[in-house]
């Protein structure tokens, strides 16, 4: 089965970059560039996993951390138990670990490669069937 990913990131380079990946690899990929865009979708479609970026932009100055965007993803109806993937850079090994606890279910530290990238998608992808299972 085809599985649907939402992906939120503000940079259009990344984006295409992520698009481009997604889709050579069997994924049927969403993106988002905004907070806005983003929870529409969240609310309208199902997913089997949400990438986005330690930071979501909205209207300037507002923004949201991908810490509290899972606190607003449990609320939703359709996605409220669908794993959140961050992409970011290694800020420090202390950050990564609070993004962990606070219920992000992996970091994703950049630069990666295209091979590592799919595989973290695929492995989460597959965690999360068997918790379902």
């Amino acid at each position: 089965m085809t599985k649907n990913l939402l992906v939120i990131t503000s940079s259009l380079a990344e984006q295409v970059r992520l698009l481009l990946l997604l889709t050579a690899a069997g994924y049927i990929p969403t993106c988002c560039e905004s907070l806005p865009s983003a929870l529409t979708a969240l609310e309208s479609s199902p997913f089997d996993a949400i990438i986005t970026d330690p930071v979501i932009l909205d209207a300037p100055p507002q923004k949201m951390t991908a810490v509290e965007l899972v606190s607003l993803i449990k609320e939703t109806a359709l996605n409220s138990s669908t794993p959140v993937l961050v992409m970011g850079d290694v800020i420090s090994l202390q950050y990564i670990m609070n993004t962990l606890c606070s219920g992000i279910a992996r970091f994703i530290p950049k630069p990666f490669s295209p091979t590592e990238f799919i595989e973290t998608i695929s492995a989460e992808l597959n965690l999360a069937e068997h918790k379902q299972a």
